[in-house]
């Protein structure tokens, strides 16, 4: 079925490289989406958008967090099940995990730490975090 994502790689010695446009912080956002899931990402927006109608605060707080852990859970499972057999998918396993975990806390990390303590969320970290992975991910070999 062949659904891990794997790295596409370019000519270094391309003119058009030194000539696009520095990446901005959606093709980042783009870059770590695709290494999790399409079915657990609209999963989990759509779960998440339904968890900010539940009125009971305290309930609220605790779906949002089933929420995230169900995602965080289903994405290794996910991705275990469709690896095609024979090719290697432990790396890809371990960073798509890692990679929900840096996705939802830019998409949806507000809501989930205000359930912690309010105003613990700070979007900058946010970017810094989704950039830094975006660059550590890119040197991790997904072929082990």
């Amino acid at each position: 079925m062949g659904r891990l994502y794997y790295e596409k790689h370019s000519d270094p010695n391309l003119a058009t490289a030194a000539a696009a446009p520095p990446p901005g912080i959606n093709d980042y956002l783009a870059k770590v989406a695709s290494l999790v899931p399409s079915e657990v990402i609209a999963g989990y927006l759509t779960m998440i958008g339904f968890a900010g109608s539940v009125k009971n605060v305290q309930t609220q707080n605790v779906i949002t967090w089933i929420i995230f852990a169900a995602g965080l859970i289903l994405t290794p499972l996910y991705f275990n099940r469709v690896a095609d057999p024979g090719k290697p998918k432990r790396n890809h396993i371990i960073l798509s995990t890692i990679a929900f975990i840096v996705w939802a806390y830019v998409i949806s990390g507000e809501q989930l730490l205000a359930t912690i303590a309010p105003g613990l969320f700070e979007q900058a970290i946010a970017s810094i975090l989704l950039v830094l992975f975006s660059l550590v991910s890119a040197i991790i070999p997904l072929n082990k």
